[in-house]
This record gives structure tokens, C-alpha cells and sequence, in this order.
């Protein structure tokens, strides 16, 4: 208790805090975007639901890659070239997909046959050294479980690196388009493993991408 001139500083103190917030809130979040631009690491988006592209997906950061009927269904192809061990690539690709991250992500194992991870042991070099493969889903609101989109990776070794190709498809039959989302999924997932990622990244097929026509169909 205090009384008296005691209870003076209090008050100033809680007006005082009041007044700054805003501004200690706002050089928070500018300091932060500082430090963002000068790590090798990609700032990763944070909140639930943020890697669904969801109703109007022309405000939602990466949505931009609407696919057509690219698989069949819409779907989305892309390699990336990291600095990392395939080991390393693995273990933090399956780490990530296992945590759910938004919630709307899942690893996905079991079943018979359950066949493994690890390629190490089939001593694969041709057309890559590939190490491992996994797969995975991605839930939206209106399509989860068994109609989630379907994600699958492969690692293979590249120098002292890796390589890892990325895959995403409309999983719901009749999805011929897909207003973005399978390449907004693969895009939101190589944020969260915080790679540091090269300038090779490639869009290998889907996402939007103009399909070619080979000259033996014309």
C-alpha cells in the first residue's frame, strides 16, 4: 500500500507505458525487419491458416501461381538447391512437416506396404544421387484427410550439397485449377525449414508455368 506522495511515480509509470507502446511496439517490428534482411534465412510467416491462400487469394503473399490441369489436376513442380547435407535436408524437412507448422500440414508414414525413407541403401546414382524421399499433406479448410493435397520430396546430393524437388497436387478429383495454393504450400514449407536458399530455384513443372507440346503429339 502507499499513500501520500508515494503513489506519484505509479502513476507516471503507468501513463507513461501506456504513451510508449505504440511507439516501443513499432521499433520492435522495425528492428526485426532490419534483422530479417540482413540473415541468410528466410522470414517465415507466422499466425494460423497463413499458408492457405484461402478466398481471395490475390492478397495472400505467394498465391500468384495458379495452375491449370498442369498433372491432370492443378499441381506444382519445383527444385531447389541447398548448401546443406541431404541428412540435414531430410531430418529438417520431416521435422517441419511433422510439427504441423500452421496446423495444416502433416508427415505422412504407415500403411502396408510402408516402405522407407532412406534410398541410401539402393546406392542410386542415375539420373541422380537420390538420398531420401518423403511425402506429406497439406489440409485446407474445405479439403483435408483424405482429399488434403498430396506433397512429395526427394533429396539428392549435389556437390557438398543438396538438391530437393518438391511436388504438390490437388489431391480432390475435379480440381483442374488450384488458385495458387500448391505453390504457395511448397513455398510456405521451404520458408519454415529456414534453408538458406540459392538463386537456383526452378520452376520445373505446374505452378502455372506454360505447358510445352512435344513435337511427336502435333
Amino acid at each position: 500500500p502507499c499513500g501520500g506522495s508515494d503513489c506519484i511515480p505509479l502513476r507516471i509509470r503507468v501513463r507513461r507505458t501506456s504513451f510508449l507502446s505504440p511507439i516501443l511496439e513499432a521499433m520492435a517490428r522495425l528492428l526485426f525487419a532490419f534483422a530479417a534482411m540482413g540473415s541468410s534465412a528466410v522470414v517465415i510467416e507466422q499466425g494460423p491458416g497463413s499458408s492457405i491462400c484461402g478466398d481471395d487469394p490475390t492478397k495472400v503473399p505467394d498465391c500468384n501461381h495458379e495452375d491449370l490441369g498442369s498433372c491432370g489436376n492443378a499441381c506444382c513442380v519445383v527444385e531447389v538447391s541447398l548448401p546443406s547435407a541431404p541428412t540435414e535436408v531430410y531430418s529438417r524437412l520431416k521435422e517441419v512437416l511433422s510439427s504441423g507448422m500452421d496446423g495444416t500440414f502433416e508427415y505422412v508414414t504407415g500403411g502396408d506396404p510402408n516402405p522407407g525413407d532412406d534410398l541410401r541403401p539402393y546406392k542410386i546414382d542415375q539420373p541422380k544421387p537420390f538420398q531420401f524421399i518423403v511425402q506429406g499433406r497439406h489440409n485446407a479448410p474445405q479439403y483435408k484427410g483424405e482429399d488434403g493435397d498430396i506433397l512429395d520430396f526427394n533429396v539428392a546430393s549435389r556437390g557438398s550439397g543438396s538438391s530437393l524437388r518438391m511436388f504438390s497436387l490437388s489431391r480432390v478429383h475435379g480440381a483442374l485449377g488450384d488458385a495458387g495454393q500448391n505453390f504457395k504450400s511448397l513455398s510456405f514449407l521451404l520458408k519454415n525449414t529456414q534453408f538458406p536458399i540459392s538463386t537456383d530455384f526452378t520452376i520445373v513443372h505446374g505452378c502455372g508455368k506454360a505447358i510445352g507440346v512435344s513435337r511427336a503429339m502435333v
